[in-house]
């Protein structure tokens, strides 16, 4: 009598090695789409940090035109300090500029200082990726120095974006779902100017 072996691989078995496949492909997919999502936070923690960067240096150059006969309101930041100069004293967080007559007040990379960002404007367009939101405090030191606190914030892939597009002061508060950097800087009042 002739047996017949059978060769190949019953039906079980193909559907078992198929299941542990898909299982390392949506491993491997999911792997995929959080390290996009951690490259895409890392860049947006980078561009927050150039932006605070930028208007610090715009607060600074405001300082460079703050004598004792500024006209009040010439300042873009420095004419939100409360007056008379007293140590400790200061606002609270602010928002900083925003595009015109927008009821968004999320800004690019750049800020919305045209002020200042004539010359950056003309070679990076600030119409596109403004998902930031940019506040700032100022509390005088002496009467001569003052601190500047600027915060970049954002909303995360995770949060709903246009839940912050009116830049709540408050948002940073939003743990997970926002991503705030902040940086200090001390400003003086410049003495120099006769």
């Amino acid at each position: 009598m002739i047996t017949h072996r059978r060769s190949g691989f019953s039906l079980i078995e193909v559907l078992i090695a198929g299941a542990i496949a898909m299982v390392g492909l949506f491993a491997t997919l999911n792997l995929s789409v959080n390290a996009a999502r951690g490259n895409t936070d890392r860049r947006d923690a980078q561009v927050a940090g150039q932006l605070a960067e930028h208007v610090l240096a715009t607060i600074q150059a405001d300082a460079m035109q703050w004598t004792d006969d500024t006209p009040p309101g010439y300042l873009a930041y420095l004419n939100k300090l409360p007056v008379p100069a007293t140590p400790g004293a200061g606002t609270a967080w602010l928002n900083g500029p925003s595009a015109p007559l927008s009821g968004d007040k999320r800004v690019g990379g750049l800020g919305a200082d045209q002020k200042y960002d004539q010359g950056a404007l003309q070679e990076l367009p600030n119409d596109r990726g403004q998902r930031f939101c940019v506040h700032f405090r100022l509390t005088w030191v002496s009467t001569e120095v003052v601190r500047a606190d600027v915060r970049a914030s954002w909303a995360k892939s995770s949060a709903a974006a246009d839940a912050y597009k009116l830049c709540p002061p408050d948002m940073i508060y939003s743990v997970g779902l926002v991503g705030s950097v902040s940086l200090p800087a001390l400003i003086m009042r410049n003495v120099y100017v006769q």
